[in-house]
């Protein structure tokens, strides 16, 4: 992930310029970082930072990965 403008945005392909932040991909460990203001700290910014556009990312992985392991789960033999 990276900041832009006070925008804490996703960056799954490591790409984008300037310093970044690593972040597990699950809905508790953002939720964790947000309540102990990480991002910040791991941007060496002042002030809240705006994690809306992480917050949907984040989320739509959770939901990918819930649809896949429920796609790969064997269904029980009646």
């Amino acid at each position: 992930m990276t900041v832009s403008g006070g925008l804490v945005l996703p960056d799954p392909d490591r790409r984008a310029p300037g310093r970044g932040a690593h972040l597990h991909p699950a809905t508790e460990c953002l939720d964790l970082a947000v309540r102990r203001k990480a991002f910040p700290r791991a941007f060496k910014v002042p002030g809240p930072l705006d994690v809306t556009g992480l917050q949907e990312y984040v989320e739509q992985r959770d939901r990918e990965e819930v649809v896949q392991k429920a796609a790969t789960r064997p269904s029980a033999a009646v």
